[in-house]
């Protein structure tokens, strides 16, 4: 049991890592068009008096990218929002608690994509598309179920797998002033030592 828990922990780590990489991709190549577009409309408006017709709305669409990819990438780092009023009262049952957490938002992103999902295949029965560009508005509603449902499989991995959760940016800046006040008090202590000899 423990080599078939061992290998599906390096499995998930795996995953984990690439999954990241095609996040940070997809964000990348979202804010490169989205930047594209409105910056080739400024210029294009500048030189020549007309924008470019639907730079603003392909810059919505990239935007829209970038934040749903956005979520994602904040939830790898342990950056999202999360409640914190009840950490001091949880810290006796912390890993119970950080797996509840972790199935619980989960969960609740697993609904938010099923509702996206449903949305999104409304709009594809009803041939729904964008006013200015007459482009089908489905795909970038899918945009939004691969956002939420990537961040519930994650969240759903960190709760099978807790040692594979990231520490909150506040518990890394702890760590670092920490660490930071252990090297000042060391130094001190040496400085004294010297100041003694």
């Amino acid at each position: 049991m423990t080599a078939f828990w061992g290998s599906a922990l390096q499995a998930a780590k795996a995953f984990l890592h690439y999954l990241r990489i095609f996040e940070q991709t997809l964000c990348f190549l979202a804010f490169l068009v989205m930047a594209g577009a409105l910056m080739g409309d400024v210029l294009r408006r500048e030189f020549t008096g007309s924008g470019w017709f639907g730079a603003p709305q392909v810059g919505v669409v990239g935007m829209i990218v970038v934040a749903y990819m956005g979520i994602s990438l904040a939830s790898a780092n342990g950056s999202h929002f999360r409640p914190k009023f009840a950490d001091v009262v949880l810290r006796r049952w912390d890993r119970v608690a950080n797996r509840i957490g972790e199935f619980g938002f989960a969960a609740f992103c697993y609904f938010m994509a099923y509702i996206a999902f449903d949305v999104a295949v409304e709009s594809y029965e009803l041939d729904d598309v964008s006013a200015v560009l007459r482009w089908p508005i489905w795909p970038v509603q899918g945009v939004i179920v691969m956002g939420f449902g990537l961040v519930a499989i994650r969240h759903t991995l960190y709760g099978v797998f807790i040692e594979l959760r990231p520490l909150p940016p506040e518990a890394v800046e702890g760590v670092e002033i920490a660490t930071d006040a252990e090297g000042i008090a060391d130094s001190q202590q040496d400085f004294q030592k010297e100041k003694l000899r």
